[in-house]
């Protein structure tokens, strides 16, 4: 393909070339759609205002969703979020491990690389993260595998091409290039530099008050794209084990508080809220800070972050709640709660099943308080339609079989109709050992349990 340094090229000469081999099922975009332009740039085709998934569909595959730039070599594409930061790169040679993984880069400027799956023997990846693809992380967390893709040449070299397409850009003449286009490239300049991508982390961590060091599980659902309002600080336990929440004494926020902080995140995403429909209200049990200042802070976020607009799709809110809190919500706090313009996912950690697994874990609460607050979880969900309530048991080799047995149990015993909705989450603990023998735990586990289950890998943001 030749340089054009001057103008235009045509897409549909582009798509016919070699260059593009293996890739046409992965173009998300309509050539023909309003405002998208392309063009070429030495080796490289640029393409701006291209439109990905509708809202935040699910399929078999990480999909981008919203408005997004590209850059296209012969051997990588790269996604820009509107504002020029890169978000995703893919490889479109046989060198990649699957034309259906991706890296991710998140707001908090970690990368992920989505995997299909990584051990054949222990069953679909879907039957145990609930979705088609397992976020490998690059940062130590409780994945129950061991996975490095990021060793993989391959994967290893997108990292190394990217640096060069950037290289490249900053030093490239880019006159004569449709405004449009050189625009969308002074973004990329400007937004890429690492120092910059790190000063973007940090003014959102410092917005907030620190890093999410913990999304909830049910944030699959949205790929983990949530925008974090904090209405509190702290937790309510001190349990032994964790090793990811805070260890501050739990104290909401003032709503004045809360609605300077939407009004600054509004600011800090700007054009990118365009592609963006879920929030997390955190920190580690904003139910507990109760459902007034949940409302006021949904209200005010859905209004801020234009969530009204029906690109978008419905829009998510995922919280933290505890044994205590939930069991303390009544009847007007689920309706409060119904009555919000979101899909509402509270997510409950309740560990064990076992007092003496729970009184090891600094668990200051009982089994007969679990099972009450699980039965409720399944009442709740039942008389709420726009309420899924979740919960996190705790799974290791470090604990007894009393603890297994005891989740299996209590699972098992649930009302058939339970299952309808909502599920369980196992967590491996991070210190775990001889982590191949935790996933034939969870399907064991699984597999008596009335309700979906499946493991949470901990990300944070």
């Amino acid at each position: 393909m030749s340089n054009n340094h001057d103008g235009m090229v045509a897409m549909d000469e582009y798509l016919e070339t070699d260059e593009c081999a293996d890739t046409d099922e992965w173009l998300e975009m309509d050539v023909d759609d309003e405002g998208m332009s392309s063009c070429c740039l030495g080796n490289m085709v640029l393409i701006i205002n291209t439109r990905g998934a509708v809202g935040t569909a699910k399929g078999a595959y990480p999909a981008r969703f919203g408005l997004y730039g590209e850059i296209r070599t012969r051997e990588f594409a790269f996604h820009f979020n509107p504002t020029g930061e890169i978000r995703y790169m893919r490889g479109l040679t046989r060198s990649w491990p699957h034309p259906w993984e991706w890296l991710k880069r998140s707001w908090g400027n970690d990368w992920i690389y989505y995997s299909v799956g990584l051990d054949r023997g222990q069953g679909r990846v879907k039957d145990w993260v609930g979705e088609d693809y397992l976020p490998c992380l690059s940062y130590e967390s409780n994945a129950i595998r061991e996975a490095t893709p990021y060793t993989e040449p391959g994967v290893s070299t997108a990292f190394s091409a990217w640096s060069q397409v950037y290289a490249n850009i900053c030093c490239a003449s880019l006159v004569g290039l449709p405004l449009d286009i050189q625009r969308f490239l002074g973004d990329v300049i400007r937004s890429n530099d690492d120092n910059a991508l790190i000063a973007q982390a940090r003014e959102l961590h410092g917005i907030i008050g620190g890093r999410v060091s913990v999304l909830p599980p049910d944030t699959r659902h949205s790929d983990y794209e949530v925008i974090p309002v904090n209405i509190a600080d702290g937790c309510l336990y001190k349990c032994r084990f964790c090793t990811v929440k805070s260890r501050a004494k739990f104290a909401p926020k003032t709503k004045e508080a809360i609605a300077d902080q939407i009004e600054a995140l509004k600011a800090f995403y700007g054009p990118n809220l365009q592609n963006l429909n879920a929030i997390f209200v955190g920190d580690h049990d904003a139910l507990a800070a109760g459902g007034d200042l949940v409302a006021y802070a949904a209200e005010a976020a859905y209004t801020a972050f234009g969530f009204s607009r029906p690109q978008g799709g419905s829009p998510s809110l995922y919280l933290f709640g505890s044994c205590a809190s939930f069991s303390k919500a009544d009847d007007a706090t689920f309706a409060a709660l119904s009555a919000l313009p979101y899909k509402v996912y509270i997510n409950l950690g309740l560990e064990s099943a076992d007092d003496a697994t729970l009184n090891q874990l600094g668990k200051p609460i009982t089994s007969a308080m679990v099972k009450e607050t699980l039965l409720k979880m399944v009442d709740i969900n039942a008389r709420y339609a726009s309420i899924e309530v979740t919960a996190n048991f705790l799974l290791g080799t470090t604990f007894s079989q009393d603890h297994h047995t005891a989740i299996m149990k209590l699972l098992s015993s649930l009302p058939k109709e339970a299952g309808n909705k909502g599920c369980v989450y196992l967590s491996p603990l991070v210190e775990t050992q001889r982590r191949e023998e935790v996933l034939p735990m969870f399907h064991e586990i699984k597999r008596h349990s009335v309700l979906s289950a499946y493991v949470y890998l901990i990300q944070r943001l």
